[in-house]
């Protein structure tokens, strides 16, 4: 009888389920320990595997940071992909604000966001990654955006587009900062909200 596919070392599936293990394993580590501190050894503790076996998937701490970012890239396009709506996009944003204060960080977690912001200074290939990931997720905002205004009836401008993405950046990053801070607070996701609703509706 041949092993299912996902049980076999070789197919696809297995070869996937294994890589974002391994990822699954680094995020908390790097969120635990730090980057730095995080090694590869104490990744691949924490993945259940031999660390061989991780650099056979990874050949270094930097080139799993750089999936990471495209895996949350894929992260951020499925909301805008998934919502039809500005109010579908603020249900969405609220789930994740609301995941922070409740200090579940398995969505988007502040924490790793810093992490790697604070490596792309000294690497510039992660530096690179971040940019071009943010450019693409600006550009299908933008799209996204576009479409929502073209349904509604309403012109907008690519100039007023950028500006509201801009605005929409800083404020959730802004967020994700004030959490590792510990200074967001549940009754401040109103006003987090509120601003978010103006900037997505057309």
């Amino acid at each position: 009888m041949k092993p299912a596919a996902k049980d076999n070392p070789r197919s696809p599936e297995h070869l996937e389920a294994q890589r974002n293990r391994i990822l699954d394993a680094s995020e908390e580590c790097f969120i635990k320990y730090g980057f730095h501190a995080a090694s590869m050894a104490r990744v691949a503790e924490t993945a259940g595997i031999s660390q061989g076996l991780a650099y056979r998937y990874f050949k270094s701490k930097s080139a799993i940071i750089l999936a990471i970012i495209e895996r949350q890239l894929t992260e951020r396009q499925s909301i805008t992909e998934e919502c039809s709506s500005a109010e579908d996009y603020v249900r969405k944003i609220l789930g994740i604000v609301e995941s922070w204060s409740n200090a579940d960080f398995s969505r988007m977690n502040p924490v790793l966001f810093l992490e790697m912001c604070s490596e792309a200074s000294r690497d510039p290939d992660v530096q690179a990654a971040i940019t071009r990931a943010d450019s693409e997720y600006r550009s299908d905002f933008k799209k996204w955006m576009q479409n929502l205004a073209d349904k509604s009836g309403v012109s907008l401008s690519e100039e007023e587009i950028s500006k509201r993405f801009y605005a929409l950046q800083c404020l959730i990053e802004g967020t994700a900062l004030l959490v590792t801070r510990q200074e967001q607070r549940t009754t401040s996701n109103e006003w987090v909200l509120s601003f978010i609703r103006q900037i997505v509706t057309p």
